[in-house]
């Protein structure tokens, strides 16, 4: 059975709407919402991946896309928040985010950082939705490299 998705545009100053769907699926321990900032499509100036980049994967788009999981139930229950971003800065993500002011909240962790596979990082799941959210949509915003029209896709994949 394919899992129902419900679509959202918002801006993070009204994203009440999100915050209810990040409750809903807290509470089921199961389920997603991935959040694509909005882009400015009048230039496109970013650069082509070259032959090898192409040919290995190595290049990536130049728009975060971000990953809110709850805390997953089931037989191995966690009880930490996941946070991923897909970016294309390249390696040293949480280096990066330091130097623009949007470092990890005490007592979050990095899960990973990668320049393919991107950004995991682990938040205790008592930390305020509100400032998870805020959190990774300024990440996702300083990782982008494109400019961006200041409203976000929430894409959210209910429990199942």
């Amino acid at each position: 059975m394919a899992r129902q998705v419900e679509e959202l545009e918002f801006v993070p100053l009204d994203a009440q709407p999100v915050l209810d769907r990040m409750d809903r699926l807290a509470k089921a321990r199961d389920g997603w919402i991935n959040l694509m900032p909005g882009v400015r499509e009048e230039v496109d100036d970013s650069p082509r991946p070259s032959f090898f980049s192409a040919l290995f994967g190595s290049a990536q788009p130049p728009v975060t896309m971000c990953t809110w999981m709850p805390p997953r139930g089931g037989r191995h229950p966690g009880d930490e928040v996941t946070v991923g971003i897909m970016h294309p800065r390249g390696r040293y993500a949480t280096r990066q985010l330091n130097d623009l002011g949007v470092s990890l909240p005490p007592g979050w962790r990095v899960r990973q950082d990668h320049p393919r596979r991107g950004l995991v990082v682990l938040v205790p799941d008592v930390a305020a939705h509100a400032a998870v959210l805020d959190w990774t949509l300024r990440a996702g915003a300083a990782l982008t490299s494109m400019d961006l029209t200041g409203s976000w896709k929430a894409r959210v994949y209910l429990p199942g």
